[in-house]
């Protein structure tokens, strides 16, 4: 266990996920998985650096949803994490399984949350529908809370697809010389880091990156002991424990084919940024422009640190405003606090 981490409890009913070159086929044919409308929850993680963005996702959650929240602990401070009890917040312990890279775990603590995210069904096993939400994320739209919680029900991983606005070149490549390219995409760079063999390489270099960012599953779900083998296969690997949730997903999905629900990206919306000056809100940048369900902040570090960051960005009415892209910082907008 880390230094400051909550002492942990293993999860529940733990049976062996036994690491293999390939999981095998699963499907989710012929298998019912019952209502779970009401028990559900959502879950993030941090450590003392990112508290205050887990709470103003707290706080935009309940802008739209009484449903409870879950917080693993990888670092927060006493004060912290009393604050989240007093706001019926459950504080949860991260597992760590016996693979996980310890060298890598003592440098940064809160890697362990990418670790537990394929852990989760085990964690609470008091619930039936899971939604993972980053830290860096917040929710300006509940509506997309509640079509991740009914994409996930009948048993599918609900996630988004980068293949969006976002991104300009859909797949990295690098020319080496004319009709000559060399691959660069996250997966296979990742997949190669992991030292996968290159016939999984190619099968998945050039598929979409599904955000592990934002996603949910069903409890009963047949991917999780799907992505474990996986995880036990790649982190004694690549020692290291960052990224590999999203290459764990993209091998269940396209190697082993586990059913997948794709959702638009106002599910995980990771830009180009536009704001609707008339609603105050941001607005996808795709015609007709509906509000952006659920906010990331990915590799936005100073926005992250400070409200008084900012960076220019269009409005839908033909305007440039300078804005940070957090929860708070919104919420001082719309109160006409913010110039």
């Amino acid at each position: 266990m880390m230094a400051g981490m909550t002492a942990p409890a293993p999860p529940a009913a733990q049976a062996p996920d036994v690491p293999a070159p390939a999981a095998a086929a699963y499907t989710a044919s012929g298998h019912t998985i019952p209502d779970a409308t009401g028990r559900r929850i959502i879950v993030t993680g941090c450590d003392d650096t990112y508290f205050t963005l887990v709470m103003e996702l707290v706080a935009s959650i309940r802008d739209h949803t009484p449903t409870p929240i879950g917080v693993i602990d990888c670092g927060m401070t006493p004060d912290q994490i009393a604050a989240l009890h007093a706001r019926d917040i459950r504080v949860l312990a991260p597992f760590i399984p016996d693979y996980a890279p310890p060298r890598a775990l003592r440098r940064r603590p809160s890697l362990a949350i990418n670790i537990c995210k394929l852990w989760l069904d085990r964690m609470l096993p008091e619930f039936d529908l899971i939604l993972w939400l980053d830290a860096d994320t917040w929710v300006q739209d509940g509506a997309a809370l509640e079509r991740m919680f009914a994409a996930a029900e009948s048993g599918t991983l609900a996630i988004v697809p980068e293949i969006g606005a976002k991104t300009a070149n859909l797949l990295g490549v690098r020319w080496i010389c004319p009709g000559w390219m060399q691959i660069r995409s996250f997966l296979y760079k990742n997949a190669t880091r992991a030292r996968l063999p290159f016939s999984i390489r190619r099968r998945i270099g050039a598929r979409p990156l599904l955000n592990a960012g934002v996603f949910c599953l069903h409890r009963k779900a047949t991917i999780w002991p799907v992505l474990r083998r996986w995880q036990a296969l790649i982190l004694p690997r690549r020692g290291m424990a960052f990224t590999q949730d999203q290459l764990c997903m993209a091998l269940a999905v396209y190697i082993d084919g586990l059913p997948v629900t794709l959702l638009d990206n106002s599910h995980n919306y990771l830009g180009p940024w536009l704001l609707d000056e008339s609603t105050g809100q941001f607005a996808n940048l795709f015609f007709p422009h509906p509000p952006v369900g659920i906010v990331h902040m990915a590799s936005q570090k100073a926005m992250r640190a400070a409200l008084e960051n900012t960076m220019s960005i269009p409005t839908l009415q033909g305007g440039q405003v300078a804005v940070n892209l957090r929860y708070g910082a919104m919420r001082l907008r719309r109160g006409g606090r913010i110039a």
